[in-house]
């Protein structure tokens, strides 16, 4: 096929990031060359993650102009060092790590935390236009099964809550409590979690969220606007409180609910990025006396990405998602900031 040399594309018009979800759609954005070991992919569709507001905004460093971590598309071309006949054609996701060294000695022990790695849609370009080049060695390949769109939001809210229930060192039985749990992310992990054998306690407020997160299957659902979660949470576990709690909210209080809803040698994973930095709620005192630990996750291994593929190959997991035009992103980006989605929100990159 023919590759142009501009592009549709999403972006953030200079000087940048200026607080505000400043964002246009242009239609000469030029379409970058795969370098050595890179391949170009002609995107089909994008999820859409809260932390995009984030981006956008510039509550979090923002070093390029496109937004957007959760691409999927095909291969049209590749760079030097690569065999044509293995890649063009293939179908593959683009996620938050983009790339990390591989060669640090922090990557020998977990490269998702490099302190090297490139973020798609941070400091390098998103998936929020219809080409970008991505290290193949950091490409994931899409199984056959699964379609494009609902293969995109694994990307990110799979892969982020698949890696969060496993760094939450919950057992079959255990008792594990999300917050957010209708959102983008929480939806992904109370399936994930329900089908590890782990009884999910879902919390998030209004009719359509409950009834998606008993559906997904929760074992139960708390509305925060209408009991006291902390409460209700001890009173469903015996009075100790929950084994694991995963944050996918952003707020101060939601923290410091989490914290007080733990059992001793409880583990929170802190996912929700706060739109204002705050610190943890939590002294000395409480980790010494209840032998709490406290992670955070952004992303997950490629190990880890193979094992959720193959969980939603099976159907074990599904993405609830929305599907709308690049075209429709700003509005999009609202219902996001006002929490007025369920599920998950999918862009259709023009062809």
């Amino acid at each position: 096929m023919a590759i142009p040399s501009t592009q549709i594309a999403a972006a953030i018009p200079p000087p940048g990031p200026n607080g505000s979800l400043n964002i246009q759609i242009s239609k000469t954005h030029p379409v970058p060359n795969p370098g050595d070991g890179e391949v170009l992919v002609k995107l089909e569709f994008s999820g859409v993650c809260h932390s995009d507001v984030h981006s956008i905004r510039g509550d979090t460093p923002m070093l390029t102009d496109v937004a957007g971590h959760e691409g999927v598309g095909k291969v049209v071309a590749v760079g030097p060092g690569l065999d044509e006949k293995q890649w063009i054609g293939q179908r593959v996701g683009i996620r938050w790590l983009y790339s990390s060294c591989l060669e640090c000695e922090i990557c020998a022990i977990n490269h998702t935390s490099c302190p090297y790695q490139k973020n798609a849609g941070a400091n390098v370009p998103g998936t929020f236009q219809q080409y970008l080049v991505s290290p193949a060695i950091h490409a994931t390949k899409i199984p056959p099964g699964l379609s494009p769109d609902t293969a995109a939001p694994l990307l990110c809210a799979g892969i982020a809550m698949y890696s969060s229930i496993k760094k939450a060192n919950a057992r079959p039985g255990d008792s594990i409590v999300i917050l957010g749990a209708g959102g983008g992310l929480g939806h992904m992990g109370v399936q994930i979690a329900a089908k590890k054998g782990l009884k999910v306690i879902a919390v998030d407020k209004g009719e359509k969220k409950r009834k998606l997160c008993l559906d997904l299957g929760a074992s139960e659902f708390l509305d925060f606007t209408e009991v006291d979660i902390v409460e209700a949470v001890k009173a469903s576990t015996s009075g100790l409180g929950a084994h694991a709690v995963i944050c996918t909210a952003n707020g101060e209080k939601a923290y410091e609910q989490c914290i007080q809803m733990l059992r001793r040698l409880g583990t929170l994973v802190c996912v929700g990025i706060p739109n204002v930095p705050f610190k943890l709620p939590v002294t000395p005192l409480d980790m010494i006396v209840k032998g709490l630990t406290i992670v955070g996750n952004s992303a997950g291994s490629a190990k880890e990405m193979e094992e959720l593929m193959e969980m939603a190959v099976v159907g074990d997991i599904r993405a609830c998602i929305e599907v709308f035009d690049l075209a429709d992103i700003l509005d999009v980006l609202k219902r996001l900031e006002n929490a007025e989605i369920e599920g998950r929100v999918v862009l259709k990159i023009p062809e």
